[in-house]
């Protein structure tokens, strides 16, 4: 009687230990949110830059992998983040967006074509026992067509930090998306773009 009593305490013991382990697996994010915020870092020189004008807008996305976050470590699989929608939907949607702001109406059927073309959007950890090394590299390129002449330029960002212990998923979230926005921000307040855009 006592062992059958010890047993089935052994049991209840093993069925809670692995329901713990499964719904903290389970309650693990598996995607960052990356949120631009283009507001912060527009200038008042651009205000207005586009006025009365029109342009189509596409944005691609050639990454090799889809995920914005990696985690190494070593001897061990990748921990990989996505954003929580595609990163060229969310590109798209915040020039979109401020570019209406500046009055440059998108629509697909304007003489500008903007492309854009995302090369490199990436956070990566080198996570160690008690510390960690954060690289960060965003580049797009953009090319804009006026229906007479085309220009190219590419817009990079790069960053590094590091810390003691492991990294903070919300602060690498944090990080990319501000580093996103300083990269959008280039192509918003381009004089270059602007003056081509007719």
């Amino acid at each position: 009687m006592k062992n059958i009593l010890i047993n089935n305490k052994i049991k209840t013991l093993a069925a809670t230990t692995l329901l713990l382990v499964l719904t903290a697996c389970a309650n693990k994010p598996t995607y960052v949110v990356i949120a631009p915020d283009l507001s912060i870092n527009n200038s008042a020189s651009s205000q207005g830059a586009y006025q009365n004008k029109q342009a189509s807008l596409t944005v691609t996305d050639l990454r090799s992998a889809q995920h914005v976050v990696q985690v190494l470590r070593k001897d061990e699989a990748a921990e990989v983040y996505s954003s929580q929608q595609p990163l060229n939907r969310i590109i798209e949607e915040a020039l979109t967006a401020e570019f209406k702001k500046q009055g440059l109406e998108i629509t697909a059927q304007a003489g500008n074509v903007i492309e854009i073309i995302i090369d490199n959007g990436l956070s990566s950890v080198q996570q160690e026992m008690i510390k960690y090394q954060v690289n960060n590299e965003l580049v797009i390129r953009v090319t804009v067509n006026n229906g007479s002449q085309t220009l190219s330029n590419t817009f990079k960002v790069r960053g590094t930090s590091e810390g003691p212990l492991s990294a903070d998923i919300a602060v690498l979230e944090r990080d990319f998306s501000q580093q996103l926005t300083q990269l959008l921000s280039q192509v918003i307040t381009n004089s270059e773009i602007q003056r081509f855009i007719k």
